[in-house]
Formats: C-alpha cells, structure tokens, sequence
C-alpha cells in the first residue's frame, strides 16, 4: 500500500469518526436536554406533592382540633404539624399542645395526653381521613378503640361521632363492652350465645 492510499484510508477512518462523534455529541446534548426536563418536572412534581400533603394534614389537623375541642370542651388544645423530608420521604410528626388558663403552653405526645385519649381520637379522625381520601365505602368498623376515653366524656364523644356520621354520610359500626356507649349510640344490639349459636338482641 503505497502513501496516497493510506493517506485516503486513514483520511476515509477520520471521517467516520468524525461523524460517529457528532452524532454521539447531538445524542449527548439530547440525552442532557431530557434530563434538564426530567429534573424540572421532578422538582415541580416534588412541590406539587408537598403542597397537596401540607393541604392535607392542614385539614386533617383542623378536623382533629374541632373533634379534641368537642370532647374536651373545657380545655383549649392546639396541634402543631412538623412535616420534614428524610430520604426523599415525607415524614408528618404531630405535637399537642395544651394551652392553660394563665396563658402557658404545655406541649406533650398524644400516647402521653389525657391518659392516651388524644392519640386514640388522632387514630381515630385519621382513619375517617383516608377512608374519604380514598374514597372507600363510608363505613368505619371500630372494635373497643375507646378505653382511654374517660367515661365521663363518653356522651361528648358520642355526640361528636354522631355529627361527624351526619355530615360525612358515613356509618360507624362500634364494638364495644362499655355499656355507656351503648346506652347512648343511635342502635345498639348485643350479642348473647345459645345452643343454636351467636344471637342479636337490641338495646
């Protein structure tokens, strides 16, 4: 092979290469623009979520405040959402707060308030949250979620439960061995056995 063949050969080589870099160079700077707008939409998509979860657990708070207000109606209690983000995941811790006469805020977990009595009306207003949320038939099956509520404030608990199935549209099915909640639901039956099996009797 003499010179001029291997300058057209080599010459032939660049060429190839040449426009196998372009095309290459036009395939990365596509594959950058993508991911510009890929992480653009991630970050409005980000904002979009977080916005919807503030929404939502300002009105979950909201319903909890009115729900605490009507079963402790001589106590003021606040609830303060922290809404952080650990590993990409939206964490929601909650703190109630209870405000007293002189003024002075007292901040404590709900596990620890009122013998437990808030942490089971948050469990309790959180589930009815998603059950519309997603919403699922509007049937609530609630089975002795009550024992930390003071018998005391059984008829405040019950008027509250009452109101909410009325304005919501939805039904609460409680199984309960305390008789004051009985004694004052809308229908109550209870549940004696015999030689022909489990029976209903209403009460």
């Amino acid at each position: 092979m003499n010179l001029k063949e291997r300058y057209l050969r080599i010459n032939t080589l660049y060429e190839s290469e040449k426009k196998r870099f372009g095309k290459l160079d036009n395939e990365v700077a596509l594959l950058e623009n993508d991911f510009d707008v890929k992480t653009q939409a991630l970050v409005v998509l980000d904002f979009l979520v977080e916005e919807e979860i503030k929404e939502g657990v300002n009105s979950y708070v909201s319903l909890l405040e009115e729900g605490l207000s009507a079963i402790f109606p001589e106590q003021t209690i606040k609830q303060q959402a922290e809404i952080t983000k650990i590993r990409n995941k939206i964490a929601v811790r909650l703190k109630t707060v209870i405000v007293g006469e002189d003024g002075i805020e007292v901040e404590g977990e709900g596990l620890e308030t009122f013998g437990g009595a808030i942490s089971t009306v948050q469990s309790l207003l959180l589930r009815i949250c998603l059950i519309l949320k997603k919403g699922l038939r509007p049937l609530l099956v609630l089975d002795e979620t009550f024992p930390a509520v003071d018998e005391s404030r059984i008829d405040l608990l019950v008027a509250f439960l009452k109101s909410l199935c009325e304005r919501l549209e939805m039904d609460i099915l409680c199984i309960t061995h305390n008789s004051l909640l009985a004694e004052n639901a809308e229908n109550a039956y209870q549940i004696y056995s015999t030689k022909e099996g489990a029976k209903f009797r209403k009460v």
